[in-house]
Parts: C-alpha cells; sequence; structure tokens
C-alpha cells in the first residue's frame, strides 16, 4: 500500500488515537520521545488536546505519514517564537512505525519536513536527542551536527543519559536527501552516481566555514591584535609541520594511474613550491611567522593544544591506513585543503591581513599560494574520493569524515580561544 503526507490542521478522535499508538510502538524499542511507559487513555487524551491547541494557535505545524487510514509516521515542527529567531524551527516526535521503519519512508518523509520549512521561511533546523540514541545516529546520518550537549539530559529507569543539540542547514538537508533518494531510486543500492556525490563531497565542505569563527573574524576585524594572531599562527603551523607528511603517505597508498600522477604533482609543490614559483611550503609558513614578530626559536618551542593535536591524529590515522585511504584523501585532500579557499565578505586570509596588519605581499605567499594551488587539490580530492568509493556505505562514511574534519578545525579554533582567554586572565 502507497504512503502519503499530510500536514494536519486539526486531530480528530481517531487520528489521535492512532497518534498515541505510534508513540506507544515507539516506546516499546526505545524510550526516546520523552516518555517512559506505556502512555495511558487518559494521558493520551491530553497529548492529543495539547497538540491541537498548539495548533490552533499556529504554535506548530504537525506532519503526519498515512497508509491508507492509518497514521504510520509523524513529526512535530515548532518554529521558534522569538523575532530574531524566525529563521529557526524544532524539529521533534519524529517517527516512523516500527513495521515501516525498513520501507525506504524515512529521507522521503524529511525532505517533505524540509521543503515545507523551506517555504515557510526557515533556514535552520534543529532538534535534541539522547547521545547514542537510534534517533541520534538517525539524524546524523542525514546531516544534523551537534552544537551542544546536556550531560543530564534525559532520566531513564534512574539513570542520567546525555544528551545532544543538533542542527543542519535546511537548504543543506534537501540538498543531501534530494541526492541519498536520486542515488537509490537510480540503482536501488543507494550510491549515488558519481557527479551527484561529487556535489555532496562540496557541499559538506562548505557547510561549515571557519572564517565565521568569532576568533578569526576578531582577529581580521580591523584593530591589531598581534598576540592573538600569533597564537593562532603557530597553532596553524602545528597543521603545516605535518601535511606533507600526509600527502606522501596517501601517494604511497594510492593505486596506479592518473590520481597518483596527480598526488606526486602536489607532493612535489609542497617540498619545492616550483608550480607556483615560489618555495617549500613549510618554508613559507616560517616566513609568514617572522613576519609577525616570532622568532625561530619561539616558534619551535610552541606545542599543539589538545584540540589541534586531536586535528593532526585524526588525519594520521586515517592516511595511514591501507583500509581508510578514502577516508584519508576525504580529510586531507578536500576537508583541509579546502580551508584556504573561504572567504569573508568575499575576500580571502592574504587579502585581509594586509590592511590590519601592515603585511607585504611577499610575507603572505603562503596564504596566497595555498588559495590559488589547493583550488586544484580540492578539485582532485574530489575526483580521487568519488572514484575510489565503489559502495554506498564508502560513500556516506567519506561524507561524514569531510564533515568531521571541517569540525575539527572549528574545536582547534574553539581551543585556541579558551587558551587565548586564560592567557588574558592571568
Amino acid at each position: 500500500m502507497s504512503t502519503d503526507f499530510c500536514w494536519l490542521n486539526n486531530i480528530t478522535q481517531e487520528q489521535g488515537k492512532m497518534i498515541i499508538d505510534l508513540y506507544n510502538d515507539t516506546l516499546k524499542t526505545e524510550p526516546i520521545i520523552g516518555y517512559q511507559e506505556e502512555i495511558s487513555e487518559q494521558r493520551g487524551k491530553e497529548i492529543v488536546d495539547e497538540l491541537n491547541h498548539s495548533l490552533a494557535k499556529n504554535k506548530i505545524e504537525l506532519f503526519t505519514i498515512f497508509s491508507g487510514p492509518d497514521i504510520i509516521g509523524m513529526a512535530v515542527l515548532t518554529k521558534s517564537s522569538m523575532p530574531n529567531c524566525e529563521h529557526t524551527a524544532e524539529v521533534s516526535k519524529g517517527i516512523i512505525r516500527s513495521d515501516y521503519q525498513k520501507q525506504g519512508i524515512m529521507k522521503h518523509a524529511f525532505l517533505n519536513i524540509a521543503q515545507r520549512a523551506k517555504a515557510a521561511g526557515i533556514d535552520v533546523l534543529t532538534v535534541d536527542v539522547r547521545k547514542n540514541s537510534k534517533a541520534h545516529m538517525l539524524w546524523e546520518s542525514i546531516g544534523f551536527k551537534p552544537f551542544g550537549e546536556l550531560k543530564d539530559y534525559a532520566r531513564v529507569a534512574g539513570k542520567s543519559n546525555p544528551g545532544l543539540y543538533l542542527y543542519t542547514e535546511t537548504n543543506l538537508l534537501i540538498c543531501r536527501l534530494e541526492h541519498l533518494i536520486q542515488g537509490r531510486e537510480k540503482n536501488g543500492t543507494g550510491l549515488l552516481d558519481n557527479e551527484t556525490f561529487k556535489k555532496l563531497l562540496r557541499t559538506e565542505l562548505e557547510s561549515k566555514i571557519t572564517m565565521t569563527h568569532p576568533l578569526i573574524l576578531e582577529v581580521l576585524n580591523g584593530q591589531q591584535n598581534w598576540q592573538l594572531l600569533r597564537m593562532m599562527t603557530l597553532q596553524g603551523y602545528q597543521l603545516t609541520k605535518h601535511f606533507l607528511d600526509y600527502i606522501e603517505t596517501l601517494y604511497y597508498h594510492c593505486p596506479e594511474g592518473k590520481h597518483k600522477r596527480r598526488l606526486l604533482y602536489n607532493l612535489f609543490e609542497e617540498e619545492t613550491g616550483h608550480f607556483s614559483k615560489t618555495r617549500n611550503h613549510v618554508k613559507l609558513m616560517q616566513n609568514f611567522i617572522r613576519a609577525i614578530g616570532v622568532s625561530d626559536e619561539d616558534r619551535d618551542a610552541v606545542v599543539a593544544l589538545p584540540s589541534t593535536q586531536k586535528l593532526i591524529d585524526y588525519r594520521m590515522d586515517l592516511v595511514k591506513n591501507p583500509m581508510t585511504f578514502h577516508l584519508g584523501c576525504a580529510a586531507v585532500m578536500i576537508a583541509s585543503e579546502g580551508q584556504n579557499l573561504e572567504e569573508a565578505a568575499g575576500e580571502a586570509r592574504h587579502e585581509l591581513l594586509p590592511k590590519t596588519y601592515n603585511l607585504t605581499e611577499k610575507d603572505l605567499y603562503f596564504f596566497s599560494v595555498h588559495q590559488k594551488e589547493d583550488v586544484g587539490h580540492v578539485k582532485e580530492g574530489i575526483s580521487v574520493v568519488a572514484d575510489v568509493c565503489t559502495t554506498a556505505s564508502m560513500q556516506q562514511e567519506a561524507l561524514k569524515v569531510v564533515r568531521k574534519t571541517c569540525d575539527l578545525f572549528y574545536e582547534m579554533y574553539d581551543g585556541i580561544a579558551k587558551a587565548y582567554e586564560k592567557q588574558q586572565s592571568s
């Protein structure tokens, strides 16, 4: 029997009973909707009355999935009532009846919700879930990312459980779901065609831009902050020191052919600066560090902060293992090299820094070279990952790694911000 999606304006008595049956069906497997025990008839009537009251007041929108006359799925969309936050909405009570959960409905249902949200002017969707629950895994699988955690989020059977607050941009969610649905309908496996997968890799790369991190915005706000600039640069240098190791290891594990040759060109440029007509890229970074007033001795005395080391190790673990070659490429060639393509207000780092810090073009070669060279490197990274990911699971792993690596870059700047604040207060 076919399924239909419907947005209800009012819940009838019969529909209310089906919604409570849906709640209770979910509670049999995992208490993830805020209740621990089966909902009684009386409590069920109260829940439905509350939903109807919210619908009448336009506080919520109620999404339902029908199979014939039966409601077999639902979700509640709650738009923020704050004037400054009307572009955000929370998704809650996302449920599909247990006997329908493996029939390919979920992605289509979430796409319908996302399209409805977009039409209503909602640009950001949020959810909150118990950490490591099935719901957590589900939301992350379609691109929701954490922005907060509460350790004592839910208490089930007397035990405290942590919870996560997740978000996604509505346009990105629509893009992901359309690509995933297109791939599954085309070949029955969920394996995306090469061009669609490439577009999705690019989408993941662009979904979290570190140039918008408050720390970077502070350094580039037009007022000199040499202390913060030096701290950020010296942590960035910890990454630069390892980059040649990443490329060398990927080259070693890369299958013979065009991608191995292109990795060799990348490796040669990193080591010599031949194609950019400059010099070794670590040397370019060292030149910049000297230009901002840090001696070689002070530079070499700095160690990676924990959040910086976490990013270094995450990528190294992936590139060293030949079984995760596709993931190493995703982390290094896409997510990492892609950081150098970012802009703020249409300008790149090497265009913004001279305006505040009186640095010369030569001082900034490290950034200007990467801004230019990494356009090709990221394109090649996307190409090699698309070619070596031969199953749907490999594709999903690669997308997740791009997302995770971008998150770790953001976390690195969070770590620098904490270290800077501590230094300022001491």
